[in-house]
């Protein structure tokens, strides 16, 4: 009802709506632009940077790696590199700073314009995700976390893959079970002995691919299907994809292995109670 608006009118009111609309939409991801006049857009992503590399550098113990320098990718606090942004500024301020290319901070800038006009800023933060410490000496991982806290940004969030291989490691240690979203753990060429070791490992649910080959456990008969009975996540074991066949075959072989070590430790139970 009332007086009706000539049509150039109502397409005028129409297109300031949504105008606002659009505007309302924006607002979380706007920023300033260095360009002036023009509000620019900005999208911050987040990609997985290249692996701290402490690899042969004769380290005794966890702690040696706070004062060591990797042989790529850069530690935290490391200043400018390819690593996550450690900087303590704003990603998008040090982004304006930097006419595009690669900021201080690690963070990779791509400028592009909107249809509307508006100047697009994609910021790309390098976060570090993988480890090598191989080739090293290392006989316990006693203090890794604490360790790897001072060179990485959260590892117990961040840390998905390491590499130990070619230590000195006796065991599987409960230290490791502290990365809960590691997905690919090497610990090849070390002196592992007791295979039920293997078991510690469950409590990572994303470990999708172990190394144990040349540990002495290696060598014992069961060892394969031990190994992928145990942990049903695993998809390749010893650089060698676990094929369908493997799993089904092993998940029936583990359940009789623990039927039958269940059994064993009743009957030594019962045992050692007729002694008494």
């Amino acid at each position: 009802n009332g007086p009706r608006l000539p049509a150039s009118a109502l397409a005028t009111r129409l297109g300031s709506r949504r105008s606002c609309r659009r505007s309302g939409a924006m607002q979380a991801v706007h920023r300033p632009s260095s360009m002036p006049g023009l509000a620019g857009v900005e999208t911050h992503l987040v990609a997985s940077g290249p692996p701290l590399d402490y690899s042969f550098k004769e380290l005794r113990s966890c702690a040696e790696i706070e004062t060591e320098e990797p042989r790529s990718g850069v530690k935290r606090g490391g200043g400018p590199a390819v690593g996550s942004n450690e900087s303590g500024k704003d990603p998008g301020a040090e982004a304006d700073d930097a006419e595009g290319g690669a900021t201080a901070s690690g963070a990779l800038v791509a400028r592009s314009m909107a249809s509307s006009g508006r100047p697009i800023k994609k910021v790309m933060r390098l976060v570090t995700i993988s480890i090598k410490l191989n080739n090293n000496m290392l006989d316990t991982l006693n203090g890794l976390q604490p360790s790897l806290e001072s060179v990485m940004n959260s590892p117990i969030m961040n840390l998905q893959w390491i590499d130990l291989s070619f230590n000195q490691l006796t065991t599987i240690e409960p230290e490791l079970l502290r990365f809960m979203n590691l997905k690919a753990l090497y610990l090849h060429g070390n002196c592992i002995k007791n295979l039920s070791s293997v078991d510690r490992l469950k409590k990572l649910p994303k470990l999708l691919s172990l190394t144990l080959n040349g540990n002495p456990i290696e060598s014992t008969r069961i060892y394969r299907v031990y190994v992928i009975g145990t942990l049903a996540s695993l998809r390749s074991l010893d650089h060698s994809t676990i094929t369908a066949d493997e799993v089904a075959g092993a998940a029936s072989w583990i359940k009789g292995h623990n039927e039958r070590a269940k059994k064993r430790a009743e009957e030594r139970k019962f045992a050692s109670m007729d002694e008494d």
